[in-house]
């Protein structure tokens, strides 16, 4: 479980530096008026799959920082996974809930 645990870490880390870079990326692009179209795309997109893989790479680094490697955590599991879905709602909700303000 370990093993699996610090892989889904790596994978996230990936994931997370390459939706922040595309997310800072057209956020600089839209600040400078370049691309404009495209940028706004990509900008609305990309907040909640960064805030996604931020949420598994900061718990998972936090699952393996206050476990001992010998013994079943199921219910910090849980708990963890029951904070990322319900910041996954929250943001969607958000997300859909607000209008977008010109």
């Amino acid at each position: 479980m370990e093993k699996t645990i610090i892989n889904i870490k790596k994978v996230s880390l990936i994931f997370f530096i390459l939706t922040g870079l595309l997310h800072l990326g057209s956020s600089i692009l839209i600040a400078n008026e370049l691309f404009l179209k495209q940028s706004q795309i990509i900008n609305k997109t990309m907040d909640i799959p960064l805030v996604l893989t931020g949420l598994i790479y900061g718990f998972s680094s936090l699952r393996l920082s206050l476990t001992d490697p010998g013994k079943k955590h199921k219910a910090l599991d849980i708990s963890l996974a029951s904070i990322i879905i319900l910041v996954l709602i929250g943001l969607i909700v958000v997300n859909l809930a607000i209008p977008n303000l010109k």
